[in-house]
C-alpha cells in the first residue's frame, strides 16, 4: 500500500531539453525540404491561374461578337505587359472626348497578378490585338486587308497617360504556321511559363 502511494504521489514527468531541441530539428528538417515545393506549388498555382482569367476574358470576348452579331468584331487588346481588355468596336470611340458612343463598350483594364506579365512575341507578324468576328472566328487588325478598322482604340483619353503609353505596340500574339496565335504568360521569379491558344477557327484553349 505504501509503494502504491507513492507511486500516486510522483509527478508527471515532463520533456527534457535534449527531447525538445530534438523535436525542433526535426519540425526545422520538414520546413526546409517542404518550403521550396509550397512555394514552388503557389508560384504554378499562380500563373496556372492567370492564364485561366486571360482565357476566360477571351472567351467572353468572342462570345458577345457572336451573340451581339457585331459588325466591326470585339477585340481583345494587351494594353502593356501586364493588363488588357476587351473593346467592342461596332461604333469608333470619341477619343477626344474620353468615352465611348451608346452601343459601344469598352471592359475596364484588368490586371495579371503582380510577378507574371505577358512575354513579348518578338518580330515578324504577330499583334498586340485580335479581333473576334460574328462567326467567331478572329483576324489580326494589325494586318489591315479584310481586317477593317485596321486600328484598335486601346484606351479613353483620361487612361493614355497612365497606362497606355507603357510599352506601346509590344507585340504579343505570336502565329503559329498553322494560323494559331499564342499567348504567353510568365511568372517572373520561377520562369514558369503558361500559353494561351486561338485556334483559327477562333476557339480558346489555355495550356491545362
Amino acid at each position: 500500500m505504501a509503494n502504491h502511494a507513492l507511486t500516486r504521489r510522483r509527478p508527471d514527468r515532463g520533456f527534457t531539453m535534449i527531447e525538445i531541441l530534438i523535436v525542433i530539428a526535426i519540425i526545422g528538417i520538414i520546413a526546409a525540404v517542404a518550403l521550396p515545393n509550397i512555394g514552388q506549388y503557389i508560384r504554378n498555382y499562380k500563373i496556372r491561374g492567370a492564364a485561366q482569367q486571360v482565357a476566360g476574358e477571351l472567351q467572353s470576348a468572342r462570345s458577345k461578337a457572336i451573340m451581339s452579331n457585331t459588325n466591326e468584331g470585339v477585340s481583345f487588346v494587351a494594353v502593356d505587359a501586364d493588363s488588357y481588355r476587351f473593346v467592342q468596336e461596332d461604333l469608333a470611340l470619341d477619343v477626344a472626348a474620353g468615352r465611348l458612343p451608346a452601343g459601344a463598350e469598352m471592359s475596364p483594364i484588368l490586371d495579371l497578378p503582380i510577378g507574371i506579365r505577358f512575354v513579348p512575341a518578338g518580330a515578324g507578324a504577330s499583334t498586340a490585338s485580335l479581333r473576334f468576328l460574328r462567326m467567331g472566328n478572329f483576324c489580326n487588325p494589325e494586318a489591315g486587308g479584310a481586317c477593317d478598322p485596321a486600328v484598335v482604340t486601346v484606351c479613353y483619353a483620361d487612361e493614355v497617360s497612365t497606362r497606355c503609353n507603357r510599352e506601346a505596340g509590344t507585340p504579343y500574339f505570336a502565329p503559329e504556321a498553322d494560323g494559331t496565335l499564342v499567348l504567353t504568360l510568365l511568372e517572373e521569379t520561377s520562369q514558369l511559363r503558361r500559353t494561351v491558344r486561338i485556334a483559327p477557327g477562333g476557339r480558346v484553349l489555355p495550356q491545362p
